[in-house]
């Protein structure tokens, strides 16, 4: 019961290979493939600048964040007036720290502290 299906219907597959065509078939196909260049390496000559490059490029990063920030967070106006404004804020603010520091004080010696600053 083992027999093969192509004897069982006495039928051929119709697929033949001529005599010795797998044996040569590995040497037609070297012949037949060009041959291969072989191309030398092209290294390029190492300069201060190749080494330098990736420094400059993110020094020149944070520049530019930096100008994007100063650009973002610019007030506009006079420099002069906006500088003493904030100058005199800070004043009365480390004024109102000394003074809740120094003393041991409540809330309400704070509001009084501030009300009498007006």
């Amino acid at each position: 019961m083992n027999k093969d299906i192509l004897d069982i219907v006495n039928k051929k597959s119709g697929m033949k290979a001529p005599d010795g065509y797998f044996e040569s078939l590995n040497e037609r196909i070297m012949q037949n493939l060009p041959e291969k260049k072989i191309k030398e390496e092209f290294n390029p000559p190492i300069t201060f600048w190749t080494m330098a490059k990736p420094w400059v490029y993110m020094a020149a990063m944070f520049a530019g964040i930096a100008l994007m920030f100063k650009v973002f967070t610019w007030t506009g106006g006079d420099f002069v007036n906006s500088n003493t404004e904030a100058k005199a804020v800070e004043t009365e603010t480390e004024s109102v720290e000394d003074f809740i520091f120094y003393n041991n004080v409540s809330d309400y010696a704070i509001y009084e502290f501030l009300a009498e600053g007006d």
